[in-house]
């Protein structure tokens, strides 16, 4: 195991070059975030960075990826992981480089420590906030690495709501909007608004809804069908 600070880890990004960044399967905001600030940070700092595709993106996030996707044939000399806690969690390309993975960052307890080195932080809300700490010591934050960074901490977050959201979640959002990225839109679109098909799954869940207990409890049924 070979766990490293956030300042070992800009060094390290600083040294190496021919970046290849992984996501997370099913990837949410968070890993989303982090793979597009982190490859844009690098991009300025003069370094050749990729995303490595996932087919599991939805188009929630795939505007996050547009222009940063690995092109065809690209070999990476450094691999990078992002929000990733365990090798199960590789999407099926990354799993190519399961052995391959030269630094993982992420903030989750269970983290597998698969990788030559890691950057855990576990007291973090968000991977993106150790993102944020890593690519502020090379690169300025642009509004366009602001606002990658703030839909990682954002999201992971529940938009502040949820318990994980503490003093250094919101500092570190205020400093991402410092950056000049207009955060109104991107909260609309991921904490308040909704496709048709979630709102008449929600309505069909509603209409069957059982209350019991004086209306302290409720119970809902999802089948597969639903």
């Amino acid at each position: 195991m070979n766990t490293i600070t956030t300042a070992k880890a800009a060094a390290f990004l600083q040294a190496h070059d021919n970046y290849l960044i992984l996501t997370h399967v099913r990837p949410d905001g968070d890993t989303t975030g982090c793979a597009a600030g982190l490859c844009r940070a690098l991009r300025q700092a003069g370094r050749t960075a990729y995303i490595l595709e996932n087919p599991e993106a939805t188009e929630l996030f795939t505007p996050y990826f547009q222009g940063l996707t690995a092109t065809e044939g690209f070999v990476p000399s450094t691999v990078v992981s992002v929000d990733i806690a365990a090798r199960s969690l590789f999407p099926e390309p990354a799993k190519a480089y399961l052995d391959q993975v030269d630094l993982a960052i992420d903030h989750h307890p269970s983290q597998e420590f698969f990788a030559k080195a890691t950057c855990l932080d576990s007291s973090k809300a968000a991977c993106g906030q150790i993102i944020y700490e890593i690519v502020k010591q090379f690169a300025q934050i642009t509004p366009e690495i602001g606002k990658a960074l703030y839909v990682a901490v954002s999201t992971d977050c529940g938009c502040f709501q949820y318990s994980n959201t503490d003093g250094e979640a919101h500092r570190t959002a205020a400093a991402l909007m410092e950056s000049g990225f207009d955060p109104y839109p991107v909260n609309r679109k991921f904490f308040r608004t909704k496709t048709f098909k979630r709102l008449r799954l929600e309505g069909m869940l509603t209409a069957g809804m059982e209350l019991r207990d004086g209306g302290a409890t409720a119970i809902v049924q999802l089948t597969r069908a639903l």
